[in-house]
């Protein structure tokens, strides 16, 4: 920029200059003196050397991505109410703020800002964005902050005692995945405190005890180690819960949702029938309930339990009609299989197991033993009575997300992501069969009352599979997107939900006749219901004892519908 078209500019009081690669120290000596905004933002041919000083009106910059403040505030005028320096590039260690005395707003997200720096920063400062900024330690301190109203500290290694060091001037804080932070972090006398969100990190019942009633907003999603003993009772004012993940009490959700209270609700991730008709469900925010179905809509759960980590991925009811299975997935890939005695009020979990991994599937044995698909691609034989790991099963490359025993007990299939349907001897330990076909990543399994095997995958179609010759008798590619969930009915139908919100009823019969896959492919289908759903539709079906269907996903409200299924037509 010539000096002539600097001068052009005199008595301009905004700039935007932003990825201009011209823009240098230079060029800054010759800005006019009326500016009051400036952004510089991504100007790489900025210097540490770089000086704003005789921009004496000048009161926001934005500066991020340059090495503009790389050596302090030596260079920016003390006019200043509000900087931005986020991804600074190769920010100083222990720089100073000091020199900005009337500074009101910093954002300096992803900056090596560290806890000297912080230090310096004046009592002015209403609003803080420290965001991903890797300096800080848990040694951070906000106490000389006395008029701080906004602060974002989000995967920073701020501590217990940086919780303690907040101001009471604060209105809102943002500490998603603090991972320094522990279940006996508190905070202290907050009380304009309106907003809070601690997702992600190990904060428990301790902080949750020290919130005002002035709080309107609470985020604890992931947050495990809150559990059912925590009372909301006192947050009187409470507008917007996130819980998915902690182990808050279901009376504890629903007496917030009486006070009005926004409780998102989650998505219902896994189906399982009870031997004595009950229906158990399980949720991404670690919930299982289980259902008299008999009641009919509206009803309450009859029992209602919270697992201790993560979200339920499977449910499996044991043959002694008072155990459920529950197979579980933490945010960290950790997981497990939690076994609940649901024969009593309140349940009790008696074994949890450890499987190194998160828990996508479950099926049960003759003999009762439990096996589980799990994220690492390995298939674990589990003994639920003694709460360990009584065999493993290797060959999947990618998580498995489907499991079915085939119908003479022996044989056990599962479905993976690396998308192969493998067929595995439990006994002999050994894999006798991969069945490959599918082009996507396979969600479900299910075994047809003839002993067919039916897979689905993202490839959005299903496939019939006659497992004693490894044959692939049938391709039903009715639904144009992912199908993500099977079940075999008692009559040989086979019914499939999919991403797009549609449940499917097929009539296999005649393909179970066809004597080649191309006329297996002329298998009828049959639409029977539409929903309005999310774009991950259905993830569970599960028929019932009395002819109808139960079916979750992520239905408004995270509720699980019964519906009456038509009945089969005539075969001939």
């Amino acid at each position: 920029m010539s000096a002539a078209a600097a001068a052009a500019l005199g008595g301009v009081t905004h700039l935007d200059v932003n990825d201009c690669g011209y823009v240098d120290d230079f060029l800054l000596d010759i800005l006019p003196a009326s500016l009051r905004v400036l952004s510089v933002r991504r100007c790489d041919k900025l210097t540490p050397e770089a000086n704003f000083t005789h921009l004496t009106a000048l009161t926001s910059l934005d500066c991020s991505q340059t090495r503009a403040v790389n050596d302090g505030a030596d260079g920016l005028p003390p006019s200043l109410l509000e900087l931005d320096i986020s991804d600074a590039i190769e920010l100083a260690a222990g720089v100073s703020l000091a020199p900005l005395s009337q500074l009101r707003v910093l954002r300096a997200t992803a900056s090596a800002l560290d806890d000297d720096s912080l230090a310096s920063l004046p009592a002015s400062l209403l609003e803080l964005h420290l965001g991903r900024c890797d300096g800080l330690t848990p040694a951070a301190s906000f106490a000389h902050l006395t008029a701080l109203r906004i602060l974002d500290v989000a995967e920073c290694a701020i501590s217990d005692a940086s919780l303690a060091s907040m101001p009471p001037s604060l209105v809102s804080l943002h500490a998603p995945e603090c991972k320094s932070l522990t279940p006996a972090g508190a905070l202290p006398h907050l009380p304009a405190l309106q907003m809070v969100d601690v997702s992600g990190t190990d904060v428990g019942d301790a902080l949750v005890a020290s919130l005002l009633p002035s709080l309107v907003e609470l985020r604890l999603a992931g947050c495990r180690h809150v559990s059912a003993r925590a009372s909301l009772d006192h947050l009187r004012a409470l507008r917007a819960l996130h819980c998915i993940g902690s182990q808050l009490a279901p009376t504890v959700l629903a007496g917030c949702c009486a006070r009005g209270c926004a409780v998102p609700a989650t998505d219902v991730k896994a189906l399982a029938l009870l031997a004595d008709g009950r229906l158990a469900s399980g949720n991404d925010g670690g919930g299982v309930q289980v259902w008299d179905v008999a009641v009919g809509e509206g009803a309450a759960a009859a029992v209602a339990l919270t697992t201790n980590k993560g979200a339920v991925r499977a449910l499996a009811a044991l043959p002694d009609g008072r155990r459920l299975a529950v197979g579980v997935v933490v945010r960290v890939g950790e997981g497990g299989v939690e076994v609940w005695n649901v024969g009593r009020v309140p349940p009790v979990c008696g074994a949890t197991i450890d499987c190194r991994s998160g828990v996508w599937a479950l099926a049960v044995l003759p003999g009762g033993r439990l096996v589980a698909g799990c994220a690492s691609g390995k298939v674990r034989v589990l003994d639920g009575d003694a709460g360990t790991v009584a065999a493993t099963l290797e060959g999947h490359s990618e998580k498995v997300t489907a499991l079915a025993v085939l119908s003479d007990g022996a044989l056990l299939a599962s479905g993976s992501w690396d998308k192969t349907v493998r067929v595995w001897d439990v006994g002999a330990r050994a894999c006798v069969a991969t069945l490959a076909g599918h082009s996507g990543e396979v969600w479900s399994l299910a075994v047809l009352p003839d002993g067919r095997l039916a897979s689905s995958a993202r490839d959005a179609t299903v496939r019939l599979w006659d497992v004693a010759t490894r044959a692939c008798v049938g391709v039903l590619g009715g639904h144009p997107h992912v199908t993500m969930t099977l079940a075999a009915l008692p009559d040989g139908r086979l019914v499939s939900g999919s991403e797009d919100g549609i449940v499917r009823v097929w009539d296999t019969r005649p393909a179970a006749a066809a004597a080649s896959a191309r006329a297996a492919g002329a298998v009828p289908v049959v639409e029977w219901a539409r929903f309005v759903l999310t774009a991950w539709g259905f993830w569970g079906l599960a028929p019932l004892h009395d002819g109808r269907l139960a079916c979750a996903g992520s239905t408004a409200g995270g509720t699980v519908q019964l519906l009456d299924l038509p009945p089969p037509a005539p075969y001939e």
